[in-house]
């Protein structure tokens, strides 16, 4: 047989020893998995907005992309669960005519005792002390001290003194532009005696960012867990649409996409429910989570669900995802109704175990219609579209290890062992190979090698040297969800 050397010249006639390395069949196929996190950042941020950039700790993502910004809690909450996958950031500048959500609180303090007052800010709790005899400005300032103090703390604190009235208040406003921050939930409450804390109304902000254009901007990187922030119509709309063309075969650089849903669960006629807004998303690619009422942001619960699901579905993207624990997300127990319906619908669900501690129930696409309107569970669980694009990512890259520099043959001759020729054939037999050894035996993503290698047809496009054409019909494994048995007893 002829030994297909590349790099020494059949012509050499200089003395010696040479020997080729090729790695061609060596180590595995794989690739790097990177998460994103789509946020607001701060105005104090350093970063560049619309350009992501890699982050490998909450303080650099406090000073990149500003303190208290969603896009810095999502990476600090990230990296609290998962440290393996690659997380980079896309941080989106606030809307220049937005206004922020702020809430004012009046203090009264008269012949005050020593205590303290307490801050709870979107489910944590802070503390600011009082002493015996401190006055209304005194407890104001050790509030501002508290709120201001803390990492990542989604509002910034301020004393607002009312000249007329003689009367002090502390301001409590978000930390960026946007209706983002009227997801915030502050309350303030004293344990002091002679100190009385009043809320007042709460002033909404106005407009989003459109992310349309950093989706866009993002070119040719592949990113396979997305969290992101922004859960209004336009922008998952975007998302939706940015995500679907990346899953194209001209691209194939997809990912999914997690985004959480607020509000009562409702109906799909009810504007601001769950299920009204999870009706016009439909996207394989996108994972709607629901958050419902909780005192956490969306984008918090947005980036916990994305940093633990990631982590289980990098190493396998077959595997259930049944009671992954989330344990730092305050969540309402779901009875089985409402998560039957949660599911119908395309959304998660979870349980809540005695501890309190929420467990991921089944991780579902929000995809549940056809083109035509009629229901459809082909991409029902986040296991199909993470097998299926496992599976072409593989063959694509060890095919590429394997036939790189391969000619193409129409038909089926004897070219010699160690030939480097391309067949239908050849092609037919490593589709066969890589089903049975890797996809059934090595990882069990599927089932079924018979069906498989019946389904196989392999030809050339009439008229190219050059384009070898395939169909093939993996049988993707289920995951053990439901067992139903009959129980006849006598």
């Amino acid at each position: 047989m002829a030994i297909p050397f590349t790099e020494i010249p059949e012509a050499l006639l200089v003395p010696g020893m040479y020997q080729e390395i090729d790695n061609s069949l060596a180590g595995t196929a794989s690739d790097v998995k990177r998460a994103l996190m789509i946020g607001t950042m701060a105005a104090s941020g350093t970063a560049q907005a619309g350009k992501a950039v890699q982050v490998r700790s909450a303080d650099k993502a406090r000073i990149l992309f500003g303190n208290g910004s969603p896009a810095a809690t999502m990476a600090a909450e990230f990296l609290n669960h998962n440290t393996t996958e690659e997380l980079w950031v896309l941080p989106i500048a606030e809307p220049e005519a937005g206004t922020k959500w702020s809430r004012n609180f009046q203090i009264e303090a008269s012949d005050a005792s020593a205590g303290n007052v307490k801050i709870t800010v979107n489910g944590t709790e802070l503390y600011a002390a009082v002493y015996d005899g401190a006055g209304a400005g005194d407890v104001a300032a050790a509030i501002v001290a508290a709120v201001n103090g803390k990492d990542n703390c989604p509002v910034e604190a301020e004393v607002v003194e009312d000249s007329e009235s003689n009367r002090i208040s502390v301001r409590l406003a978000s930390a960026v532009k946007g209706i983002t921050g009227n997801y915030n939930t502050v309350s303030i409450s004293s344990a002091a005696s002679g100190v009385s804390i009043t809320a007042q109304e709460a002033v909404p902000g106005t407009l989003s960012p459109e992310i349309e254009t950093p989706l866009k901007n993002l070119g040719a990187t592949r990113y396979h867990y997305i969290a992101s922030e922004f859960s209004d119509a336009k922008n998952i709309k975007a998302t939706a649409c940015e995500l679907d063309n990346r899953y194209t075969a001209l691209r194939q650089i997809d990912g999914r996409c997690f985004i959480a849903l607020s509000g009562e669960l409702g109906d799909v006629s009810t504007e601001g429910t769950m299920l009204c807004s999870a009706q016009t998303v439909n996207c394989p690619h996108i994972i709607l989570l629901p958050r419902g009422n909780s005192p956490q942001h969306p984008a918090f619960w947005a980036a916990a669900w994305c940093a633990v699901l990631s982590r289980r579905l990098a190493d396998d993207p077959a595997v259930p995802t049944t009671d992954i624990e989330i344990d730092d997300l305050e969540a309402d127990e779901l009875n089985f109704s409402d998560r039957q319906t949660l599911l119908e619908n395309g959304i998660c669900t979870y349980r809540v175990d005695s501890s309190g501690t929420l467990l991921v129930e089944r991780a579902v696409t929000s995809y549940t219609e056809n083109s035509d309107g009629a229901r459809d569970t082909s991409y029902l669980d986040i296991q199909v579209v993470e097998t299926v694009s496992a599976i072409r990512t593989y063959i694509n890259q060890l095919s590429r290890k394997r036939f790189r520099a391969w000619k193409l043959a129409r038909t089926e001759e004897n070219f010699g062992a160690g030939a480097k020729v391309m067949t239908t054939g050849v092609w037919r037999s490593f589709l066969a190979e890589v089903y049975q050894s890797h996809f059934i035996q090595g990882v069990q993503w599927c089932q079924d090698f018979e069906a498989y290698k019946n389904s196989i047809i392999v030809e050339l496009k009439t008229g190219s040297k050059t384009r070898l054409e395939y169909r093939h019909r993996p049988v993707l494994i289920g995951q053990f969800y439901v067992g139903a048995g009959l129980n006849q007893f006598q």
